[in-house]
């Protein structure tokens, strides 16, 4: 038996044979799986057939109401679009408001600040001029000849008022100011007489 040839034909028979038993085996098995999961999604329906038809029973209740929510989502889409446009016209209207207020409000209560800082500067640089003017003071120098009552030179030297008076002078007081300049004013009419 083992000592004939085999042919092309024979090998390709046995080939075929044991391909096709494999292939048997295996839908046999695919079948057994099959019939063990519609078995368990049979098993899970009966466990929950209770659950099952409640939905059911509610389903065209669910479909009902969806309908109705679209439907008035579709009768609402106006008045969304409306809202959407009041909405870009009130923050229009707003940003105007905001440009009004920059424009209008805050120039304006800039220009009223830049007014009273300047009255404030022209007080404070009035009273810096005041104040300089009560520290700068005159010095005279009399320079005497022997047995004379009227000096024969006088220097005049003008300069900020020092804390203590220089060696030799006692200190002015603000009543001889007003003494100096009323004494210059009578000069100054007395020399306008005199060119008349």
């Amino acid at each position: 038996m083992f000592d004939k040839p085999i042919s092309w034909g024979e090998l390709i028979t046995i080939v075929l044979f044991v391909l096709g038993a494999a292939l048997i085996f295996y839908l046999i098995l695919a079948a057994a799986n099959l019939v063990r999961l519609l078995k368990n999604v049979n098993r899970l329906f009966d466990s929950n057939k209770e659950n099952i038809n409640q939905t059911l029973e509610k389903l065209p209740r669910i479909a009902s109401d969806a309908e109705k929510i679209a439907d008035t989502l579709k009768n609402n889409v106006e008045a969304i679009d409306q809202a959407v446009k009041d909405v870009g016209k009130i923050t229009s209207s707003v940003k105007k408001g905001v440009e009004t207020i920059q424009n209008d409000i805050l120039v304006k209560a800039k220009i009223f600040m830049d007014i009273i800082d300047a009255v404030r500067k022209y007080f404070d640089k009035k009273k810096k001029a005041s104040a300089s003017r009560k520290k700068e003071a005159a010095v005279y120098r009399y320079k005497y000849k022997k047995d004379q009552d009227k000096p024969d030179e006088v220097e005049i030297i003008a300069y900020e008022k020092p804390d203590k008076p220089c060696d030799g002078y006692i200190e002015d007081s603000d009543n001889t100011e007003t003494e100096l300049e009323s004494a210059k004013q009578e000069d100054v009419g007395e020399d306008e007489s005199e060119a008349d």
